[in-house]
């Protein structure tokens, strides 16, 4: 039986270093927001844009995201001996991904619309979900121009279109597989730093505004405040919470 090309790709390799010590013991992928693996949100939000056929890759503790994906139908990318990066697993995959596809990290929770996104990737480039930059935060900016081309990409490639810069990189995104050729064998492991330095100047990279809700779950602080935000409403989330546990006043009280 021939495996069907997938249409989306979750990241779930990351050793999960910036939320130690909870994932020594279980990949950040894996970490409950509100009783619900956060693989099972990325999940949830490509099924519901309908990417059936979704592949997930896994490097640190990857025999539990095995189980996991062997119970929802999800086809696995497992890299050993090495941790592939962001663009290393993507090149990998490239012969079982569809001719355009979406990215979701794991440890992002939002409401991107994928099908937008999709939609907006131009033949042989990407498209990058672009949300508001906040005052002070320390995340590189991502700027496209009033065409909707990302022309900068700090630290990466082009100038800055404003002072402040004003959006930056949700970690969601849209590719061709003919984007993945700029990503080498060897060397340089990151999408952005690869694939997205070559196609920026060519521009064959949009931006795609998003203003819904977004959170980077990466450190302790803000796993406490992603969990919290869920319960009191302020995150809406592609798996409701409330369907998974016992409501008690303000509080989730899981299995």
């Amino acid at each position: 039986m021939i495996e069907p090309r997938h249409t989306a790709f979750l990241l779930a390799a990351g050793f999960g270093r910036r939320l130690r010590p909870l994932t020594e013991a279980r990949p950040k992928a894996l970490m409950p927001l509100c009783g619900v693996p956060m693989l099972d949100h990325a999940l949830a939000l490509a099924r519901a844009h309908g990417h059936e056929h979704v592949l997930v890759n896994a490097h640190h503790l990857w025999q539990q995201v095995a189980a996991w994906a062997s119970l929802r139908e999800v086809s696995l990318q497992v890299e050993l001996p090495d941790i592939l990066g962001t663009g290393g697993g993507l090149r990998v995959a490239r012969d079982r991904l569809a001719e355009r596809f979406v990215v979701v990290n794991a440890d992002i929770a939002s409401d991107v619309d994928l099908g937008a996104l999709l939609a907006a990737c131009p033949p042989g480039g990407a498209a990058m979900a672009l949300r508001p930059l906040d005052a002070g935060a320390r995340i590189g900016a991502v700027e496209a121009d009033p065409d909707g081309f990302v022309v900068h990409i700090a630290g990466v490639v082009g100038e800055p279109l404003h002072d402040p810069p004003r959006t930056h990189f949700t970690g969601v995104h849209a590719m061709t597989r003919r984007a993945l050729a700029a990503i080498p064998a060897e060397g340089e492991q990151c999408v952005v730093r690869t694939a997205y330095r070559a196609l920026v100047p060519r521009r064959l990279v949009r931006g795609l505004p998003h203003r819904g809700a977004w959170r980077d779950i990466g450190t302790p602080a803000a796993y406490l405040q992603a969990n919290l935000d869920a319960l009191a409403g302020r995150l809406p989330l592609p798996v409701d919470p409330w369907t998974h546990g016992e409501r008690r006043g303000g509080s989730w009280i899981g299995p």
